[in-house]
């Protein structure tokens, strides 16, 4: 994942933030007094909305929130999952990661299905001549019906428990 900014104005600078910082650093920097507490956010680089008010507490938790979990391929997902309504925010889907399922190689729950089904071995002591008849598409409708599922459009397919 890239870096989070956070571009700060006051009437006479503009300055970009590496996120996590810190209120001390803002004030350094934009040469502010102690009392100045409170900005706005001008502009942002980040894979998730921010808000012009969003505090600088909660940003920076979720700034440590994606280096901690860089390393599960569903955190390049959370922010499309929180504009989609799976999550109200990012910090609840990063509360959420470990019941994301990523399918890779898979471009629709059909896909899922027909992996769940040979990672689990679901028909495995049934006979070739039987197997075949086995339907895929419903096995998968009914995975859509039972489960939550996002399709990235990269070859990925989540699944949220």
């Amino acid at each position: 994942m890239n870096e989070i900014r956070i571009c700060i104005k006051n009437k006479q600078a503009t300055h970009w933030f590496t996120l996590p910082t810190c209120l001390e650093d803002i004030q350094a920097v934009l040469d502010w007094d102690e009392t100045q507490e409170t900005f706005l956010i001008a502009d942002y680089e980040a894979p998730f909305k921010i808000y012009e008010s969003d505090s600088l507490d909660m940003l920076n938790h979720i700034a440590e929130l994606y280096e901690e979990y860089a390393h599960l391929e569903a955190t390049n997902y959370l922010a499309n999952l929180v504009n989609e309504g799976f999550y109200v925010n990012m910090e609840n889907a990063f509360e959420e990661i470990d019941n994301i399922i990523v399918h890779a190689d898979c471009n629709s729950i059909a896909d899922v299905a027909y992996a769940v089904i040979e990672e689990t071995g679901l028909l495995t002591d049934i006979p070739e001549s039987v197997k075949r008849y086995f339907n895929y598409e419903a096995y998968a409708s009914d995975m859509a019906i039972e489960g939550l599922f996002y399709i990235t459009g990269d070859n990925i397919v989540l699944q949220i428990n």
